[in-house]
This record gives C-alpha cells, sequence and structure tokens, in this order.
C-alpha cells in the first residue's frame, strides 16, 4: 500500500501545486492589501451602512460581525470566503477523481492485478487526499503567520483557527466527492458534479442569509457552520455544526466502503 500512496501523490502532485499556488497567492494579495486600505477603511464601513444587513452579513459585517480595522477582520471579510470557495473546489475535483479517473483512464485493471485488496485501495488513497489538504492548509497556516505578524499584533489562536475552517470544509466536501465518484466513472462529469455542489451549496447559504423564511436552509450549507465571523472573530465552531460535518464525513466514508467493495468494476 505503501507503494500506492507513493504513486498517487506524485500523480497528483501537479494539480495539488496549481491549486496552492492560486489559495496561498490570494491570500497573500488579501492581507497585504489591507496596509494600503487601513486609512480609509472609515469611509469604506460609512458607505457600507447604508446597504441591507442582508447584505452585510453575507461578508460578516453585520452588526456584532467582523472589524474592518483590523487586519484579520479585513481578510475575513474577503479572503476567507476565497479560502472556502477555492478550498472547497480543490478538495471536491481531488475527491471526485482519484477513484473515478482509475476506470475513465483504464488503469483499473492494471491496479486490481496487484495483490491488494478494494479496502487497501480506499484507504490508501483516502490518505493521499488527507495529505494533500493538511499539506496545503499547515502551509497556509505558516505563511498567513509570517504575514500577518509582519504587519499586526500576531494571534495565533485567530490565525489557527482561520485555517481549521476551511480544512473541515474541505475534508467534507472531498469525503462526499468520493462517494460520488464510487458512482460516476467519467472523471469529467464527477467533477463537474462536485463542483456543482461546492458553488450550489454556497448559493444555499447566500438564499439562507438574505431570505428570513428561509433561515433553515443554513443547515444543509456547510459555508455557515464555519462562517466568518464565528471562526475569525469568535474563534468557535458549534457543536451542533461541527457533529453535522463529522456525521457527514462519517456517512460519506462508510458509504463508500459499503458500495465500493460490491461495485461491478468495468475493466
Amino acid at each position: 500500500m505503501k507503494l500506492l500512496i507513493k504513486t498517487e501523490f506524485k500523480r497528483n502532485l501537479r494539480s495539488w501545486f496549481l491549486w496552492s499556488s492560486i489559495i496561498i497567492g490570494l491570500t497573500i494579495l488579501e492581507i497585504t492589501l489591507f496596509p494600503a486600505f487601513k486609512d480609509s477603511i472609515s469611509n469604506l464601513i460609512d458607505m457600507m451602512s447604508t446597504f441591507p444587513d442582508s447584505f452585510l452579513e453575507l461578508f460578516g459585517l453585520n452588526q456584532g460581525g467582523l472589524d474592518l480595522t483590523t487586519a484579520y477582520g479585513w481578510f475575513g471579510m474577503e479572503g476567507y470566503l476565497f479560502m472556502l470557495l477555492i478550498g472547497g473546489s480543490y478538495a471536491g475535483i481531488l475527491g471526485s477523481g482519484i477513484l473515478s479517473k482509475e476506470e475513465d483512464d483504464k488503469t483499473i485493471e492494471f491496479l486490481l492485478s496487484k495483490p491488494i485488496s478494494r479496502n487497501q485501495v480506499l484507504l490508501g488513497k483516502a490518505i493521499v487526499v488527507l495529505i494533500n489538504i493538511t499539506l496545503l492548509n499547515v502551509i497556509l497556516f505558516g505563511i498567513m503567520s509570517f504575514i500577518f505578524a509582519s504587519i499586526t499584533d500576531y494571534e495565533f489562536v485567530t490565525t489557527l483557527f482561520i485555517c481549521i475552517g476551511p480544512f473541515l470544509l474541505e475534508i467534507m466536501f472531498a469525503a462526499i466527492a468520493m462517494f460520488i465518484g464510487v458512482f460516476m466513472t467519467k472523471s469529467r462529469s464527477v467533477m463537474s458534479t462536485s463542483l456543482g455542489l461546492v458553488m450550489g451549496l454556497y448559493f444555499v447559504e447566500i438564499i439562507a442569509t438574505v431570505t428570513n423564511k428561509l433561515d433553515f436552509l443554513k443547515y444543509f450549507s456547510p459555508y455557515e457552520y464555519v462562517n466568518a465571523v464565528s471562526v475569525v472573530k469568535d474563534h468557535s465552531i458549534k457543536p451542533l455544526y461541527l457533529l453535522i460535518m463529522l456525521g457527514v464525513m462519517l456517512i460519506s466514508a462508510v458509504g463508500t466502503w459499503f458500495f465500493y467493495n460490491r461495485k461491478d468494476i468495468s475493466v
């Protein structure tokens, strides 16, 4: 199984580097923009005070929300959202393709001819997904810590939670995408479905935020579970939301194992 993990890691290294570069680049840009806009933030706050509360809530700027006069509040308004959306998209593509591409590329026959069980294949690929996502967020934490310490008073706990939120979201999306990948063998189809899920759930979050009558939809959007105000400002994730995320991960993992072991794999 060690050879499988090593081979799969190398196979996905180029994609990891590309997505990591995009996320890290945007993160650096968002944080370093704060000193340039620091003096004009008061004008921005005055302008935003005329916007509807539902619009401000989307960016965590409603009453009791993020403080734009701090570097962390500034980053939480927009940069944190980019981390969630782009990181979630990467996790969805990684998780969906890591199983389906074996059948799509016709390499599953070679893989199954080796002295390795389906459970070992699943475990090995799941480990690669976990390594890639963990490595991305560890590097992000290091870079963000350095930049925040350079421009403002460094807050270890806040920086840590800024990385924990996207990490949990990415693991959940990857788990769901792997489950979807069991049933769809065409890489493009399963990737499109996974991306649609990632973006679709964000629109659910928007609808739940701007429409009071549909407020219950927030329980169906993982973006609500790790929203900027809770994570960046309050350093917390509600126990209920954390439980839902862990439950989705567990159900997806068990479902992937159950159906993959019973699947009639075409070679």
